[in-house]
């Protein structure tokens, strides 16, 4: 079981950080649909021997997007989403620590992302941040691992901690300072908080190598739980309004064409002779997969974009099953 594990692992991150594939995703661009969202991690989900039914890859889906969501509203400042993406990239290198080509890939993409949001302002960084949210902000599907720690409501929302360390660069309040029209302050009043504020003792490391401080964005498992993924009421409502349009976007041709060159890069491995793989099944038994995707509503149903990444005008739509080989 370690050996097909690490063989999986070390083809997903291959693929994910194949060079074509990386040098679309740094190109200036808008941020794309749900559906196209979910079409690169369907790709990016079967790049190895592993397979997934549709109920398991939707229950994967649903954890991962919480969980990015949630990383992302947290941030002390915006400027830390770039710590909760090395995070990311800190996990990935301990997967593969003894495979240095695989390695080097991941470093390359480190000094990228260094090199494109380093130089970025407060006020840019924000930007981003909100536009992320706006991404999500509909989706409050709720997780055992985040009720379990309180951190989401049983509605699905997160909740916002008012105590601990206040971002990088703040006080901790409790102090409302008055100043004149010259500048010079002239009066201090003090007001009590609810919370318990600490300031932190240092910032996270921005370098290849370093503590990050920041936790959000590292591994949610310290201790083995089941992690389960239901549909709020609230959830299911918003899924409805917020269904996609079925009037044609004047935009769909230019994101099939992005969305083309994207998956150009990603090289799906296919199991070798008659082999089919193995299938990972994120529920405990089969029935309650096939339990969770008859009851999964339709409008959460994802109609992802086949492409065939040869001849990149070759471009349909159909109904995909993410248990069959991609």
């Amino acid at each position: 079981n370690s050996l097909f594990i690490f063989a999986v692992m070390n083809d997903i991150i291959t693929t994910m950080f194949n060079k074509k594939f990386m040098e679309e995703l740094f190109k200036p661009q808008d941020l794309y649909s749900k559906k196209a969202l979910r079409t690169v991690y369907d790709r990016l989900a079967h790049a190895s021997i592993m397979r997934l039914n549709q109920a398991s890859m939707d229950k994967l889906y649903d954890l991962m997007t919480m969980a990015f969501k949630y990383q992302v509203l947290l941030c002390p400042r915006p400027r830390d989403i770039l710590l909760v993406t090395f995070n990311h990239l800190d996990a990935i290198k301990d997967f593969i620590s003894d495979a240095p080509g695989i390695l080097n890939q991941v470093d390359e993409t480190f000094r990228r992302l260094m090199e494109t949001y380093n130089c970025l302002s407060d006020g840019e960084f924000q930007l981003i941040r909100q536009t992320l949210l706006i991404f999500f902000q509909d989706m409050h599907i709720r997780v055992s691992i985040f009720l379990k720690d309180k951190v989401q409501n049983s509605n699905g929302r997160f909740v916002l901690p008012i105590s601990g360390p206040v971002p990088w660069g703040t006080e901790v309040p409790g102090l409302i300072r008055i100043f004149n029209h010259k500048g010079v302050e002239v009066k201090r009043a003090e007001f009590t908080t609810a919370g318990n504020y600490v300031t932190p003792q240092r910032e996270g490391s921005f370098e290849l190598y370093g503590d990050r401080v920041l936790k959000l964005g590292t591994n949610m498992y310290s201790v083995t739980r089941p992690v389960e993924t239901h549909m709020s009421g609230s959830s299911k409502n918003l899924a409805s309004q917020a269904k996609e349009n079925i009037a044609p976007n004047p935009l769909a041709k230019e994101e099939l064409n992005f969305l083309a060159r994207l998956l150009g890069g990603l090289d799906i491995q296919k199991p070798a002779g008659g082999e089919t793989g193995f299938r990972l099944n994120l529920f405990t038994t089969d029935e309650e997969e096939e339990h969770a995707a008859q009851t999964r509503p339709e409008e959460l149903s994802y109609k992802v974009i086949n492409i065939e990444a040869t001849q990149v005008c070759n471009i349909s739509h159909h109904w995909f099953s993410p248990s069959l080989p991609f």
